[in-house]
């Protein structure tokens, strides 16, 4: 019990802060229009459990919960466009007789800061931010610490163009973008890890970048997010583009009620050379701010 808290901990403190300040930010909502601040996001926590007794065809007593939280905190005064979406996701399941292991773990914010060009367009600079709450292990060797709270950390950033018709469709294009990939250096002591070389702590690439963002509601209580963000570097395998897309679901049920189908896909020929895909899907609770 006392390393599931461990591993939870940085998820749960950050939960529990956005619900706090959201339910702050609604009672402030006539101050905050003011302001021209535009805040909405979801709270969901999903769930499964399992258990057995004298089950004589077999199965194994086991836990899943995973919490999600999703927000846009948007900007607009003078002309100026200022985008930011904030998605941490943490899971993790446990068996009866083994160790507990994480299903999820991610944190991501994205900013775009724009100066209108003309109607839609504007003059952007982006930026984005990757990195994990809790220790990650090999896939081949489960007890192999391979990552863990800040490494790696993915950041980009760079000027470029902004193309929004309303905050659910929005393409961001940067021809001029810097990524660092930052590790702790013990990672690194035995060879490449998250394609920072052995004994480094950072790689640079310079290259170009593109975020596109689309939600729409299919009927009224069913909304779909896309999020796609593609990375070409000019300076090695240029032929290679890496892409991170998420597909998110959600199906209302109630108020308090929702289902979720989370997929993600993600392609950095530098970390590993193959397509990586994963997908959640659950039933739990939901608190929407709008």
């Amino acid at each position: 019990m006392l390393k599931l808290l461990t591993m939870s901990k940085y998820f749960f403190l950050c939960l529990i802060f956005l619900t706090c300040f959201n339910t702050m930010a609604q009672t402030k909502h006539d101050s905050m229009a003011a302001k021209k601040w535009k805040i909405s996001g979801v709270n969901s926590l999903t769930g499964s459990q399992s258990s057995f007794d004298n089950w004589q065809i077999g199965g194994s007593n086991n836990l899943t919960i995973n919490g999600r939280i999703n927000y846009d905190f948007n900007y607009q005064k003078d002309g100026w466009n200022w985008d930011n979406k904030l998605i941490a996701t943490y899971g993790f399941n446990r068996q009866k007789k083994n160790s507990t292991k994480k299903t999820d773990d991610r944190i991501e914010i994205n900013s775009i800061l724009g100066k209108p060009l003309k109607e839609d367009w504007y003059f952007s600079g982006y930026l984005n931010f990757q990195t994990q709450f809790d220790r990650g292990y090999d896939p081949k060797d489960e007890f192999k610490t391979i990552s863990h709270f800040a490494s790696p950390v993915f950041l980009q950033f760079g000027p470029g163009v902004f193309w929004k018709k309303h905050d659910d469709l929005k393409v961001n294009f940067s021809p001029a973008s810097t990524k660092f990939i930052f590790v702790h250096e013990k990672f690194t002591r035995n060879g490449k890890s998250f394609s920072v070389e052995q004994n480094e702590t950072k790689r640079i690439e310079f290259g170009a970048s593109a975020y596109v963002y689309y939600r729409f509601t299919v009927v009224e209580n069913i909304t779909i997010e896309n999020i796609l963000g593609a990375y070409a570097n000019y300076i090695e395998n240029t032929k290679n583009v890496d892409f991170d897309y998420q597909l998110n679901i959600d199906l209302k049920v109630t108020k308090y009620i929702s289902a979720n189908i989370n997929y993600h896909a993600l392609y950095d020929n530098e970390t590993f050379e193959a397509l990586q895909q994963k997908q959640t899907i659950g039933v739990g609770i939901k608190y929407t701010v709008k």
